[in-house]
């Protein structure tokens, strides 16, 4: 039960079931707001959406003893309607976010302390158990509630199965990849500006978002700069990610947001690919200097410059990517989730 959906954030889970003769339904709560968006869009299948989700919310109120994994964001007042609608339920609480001390986090609508000890006595008391997406969130978690250690159980993000299969191929020399949502949080305007002065290397942007115009006016300058759509088909994603030699994850915090995981940085990885990243929460943990390049944010541009000049040889690194990758394939991703059957 998830505000608007996150399938692929729980590939492993799924994986756990299919195993244990179970079965993940995936249902979301924000359902009016969604409901007026489909009309206004004349979006019949979201339309269609939204009544599956208002007839399970229905079902849950009325019936008892569901598993049900709940994503929500940290201090959201909505809160008490989720718990008064899985008040018959094993509830377990599933987050990527790593600050827990009340001094970052996106929902401050309606903020109140009751909503802050609503929120102590969900995560102390009404859960079953705590999955995080990282043992920064879990220790958090930890340091600023009163919740047993053995109740948290870290479980990452898994790879999709299409990213299991690796193939060493040539890939272009000094060339840059990034994939994902074109908004300024991702610092992609920075990366065409830095490539822009650097044709000796290339950049590959692939995604859509409000900056695509930015970076198309760069690509239509700049030869070595590429743009593409968002591409769905993940074997094609892949292939795509085999011919470069270096991931860029360009992460800028706002207000509301940093990179909790970074889920391009170990698909990248199990294709040979070296994440470049700045240093969130998120990165940070999953990248040493075994596998990639950490940079302070704010400081990409001095990173990329030093990796184009020097050339590092990199082998190393490629190969201890792709098997530390192996970490996060489903099956072992599953392991970390079977808490949830007990």
């Amino acid at each position: 039960l998830h505000k608007n959906g996150a399938n692929s954030h729980y590939i492993g889970l799924n994986h756990l079931l299919n195993n244990n003769q179970g079965k993940l339904i995936f249902r979301e709560f924000s359902v009016f707001g969604t409901l007026v968006k489909s009309i206004k869009q004349t979006d019949f299948s979201l339309f269609v959406k939204q009544w599956i989700n208002m007839f399970f919310l229905l079902n849950l109120i009325f019936s008892k003893n569901k598993k049900v994994v709940l994503g929500i964001a940290p201090f959201d007042y909505k809160i008490s309607f989720i718990l008064w609608v899985l008040k018959g339920h094993k509830i377990y609480y599933h987050t990527s976010w790593t600050s827990w001390d009340k001094t970052f986090f996106p929902k401050k609508k309606k903020l109140s302390n009751s909503v802050f000890n609503i929120w102590a006595d969900f995560l102390e008391n009404k859960t079953s158990g705590i999955f995080t997406v990282s043992l920064t969130a879990k220790e958090e978690l930890l340091r600023n509630y009163t919740i047993h250690p053995s109740k948290i159980h870290v479980v990452y993000h898994a790879l999709h199965p299409s990213f299991q299969e690796y193939m060493p191929r040539e890939r272009s020399g000094l060339s840059f990849i990034y994939y994902g949502r074109l908004v300024p949080q991702k610092g992609v305007a920075e990366m065409v500006h830095f490539f822009s002065a650097h044709p000796e290397a290339s950049l590959c942007i692939i995604g859509d978002g409000p900056e695509r115009k930015t970076i198309l006016a760069y690509t239509e300058k700049h030869n070595h700069i590429k743009l593409y759509k968002h591409i769905e088909d993940v074997n094609v994603l892949r292939e795509k990610l085999r011919t470069h030699q270096y991931l860029v994850l360009n992460s800028k915090k706002n207000k509301k947001w940093e990179e909790l995981f970074g889920l391009v940085i170990i698909e990248g990885m199990s294709q040979g690919v070296i994440p470049v990243a700045s240093d969130h929460s998120g990165p940070k943990e999953i990248i040493n200097d075994n596998l990639g390049y950490i940079f302070t944010e704010g400081q990409m541009q001095q990173k990329l410059l030093d990796i184009i000049k020097n050339k590092p040889s990199n082998q190393s690194k490629s190969e201890n990517a792709v098997k530390t990758s192996k970490k996060y394939f489903p099956e072992n991703i599953a392991e970390l989730w079977k808490p949830i059957l007990d």
